[in-house]
């Protein structure tokens, strides 16, 4: 059992410590599906986000913020009914939000991408953690690109699931030391 993994024994999740998890992600793609699925997430499991992927994909057009920035309330409707997601129609509606966000973020800053980053002067932070018992959940940091998504239109971020998008998306490195997949022992 990987410590760094949270202690989890599940193959889907161990996969995803492994392969994805805190692994610096810079296309603005890639970030704003972590993004839209990490604020699903919000007062469940991640694990059950994380079967469930594929599924969202789908209902959501593989997240291509230019499709998504445009359903409507009857697509949503008919989402209420997509088989393997979570039937939360305001989480739903979020996704939609995001995606007309992430537009406006393109427009003004140039790329979704760099404006993630520059909340982290474009450079992974290190928490140079020893022992997950050391691991925070919530930082100052997290609470202002929650607060300036939400300007955006972002809903379903607060901090903490802001804090875990930074950590999955590899703009924390929140991998044990001793981790073999902590991005600074590759």
């Amino acid at each position: 059992m990987n410590e760094c993994a949270f202690g989890t024994k599940d193959p889907i999740y161990i996969q995803y410590h492994d392969e994805v998890w805190g692994q610096p992600m810079y296309d603005s793609h890639d970030l704003f599906k972590l993004l839209a699925l990490e604020s699903q997430h919000a007062g469940l499991s991640w694990l059950t986000i994380l079967k469930k992927k594929e599924s969202y994909e789908k209902a959501f057009h593989d997240f291509d913020p230019e499709v998504v920035s445009k359903m409507t309330s009857e697509d949503i409707d008919e989402l209420m009914l997509f088989p393997n997601i979570v039937h939360h129609r305001k989480k739903l509606e979020a996704i939609v939000n995001q995606a007309q966000g992430y537009l406006k973020i393109e427009k003004e800053h140039g790329s979704f991408s760099d404006f993630l980053w520059s909340y982290v002067n474009h450079k992974p932070i290190d928490f140079k953690y020893n022992h997950s018992s050391e691991r925070i959940t919530i930082d100052d940091r997290a609470k202002q690109l929650s607060k300036d998504l939400k300007k955006y239109g972002f809903k379903f971020l607060g901090p903490v699931t802001v804090f875990s998008f930074l950590e999955a998306a590899g703009l924390y490195n929140a991998h044990l030391q001793s981790c073999p997949n902590n991005p600074n022992n590759n």
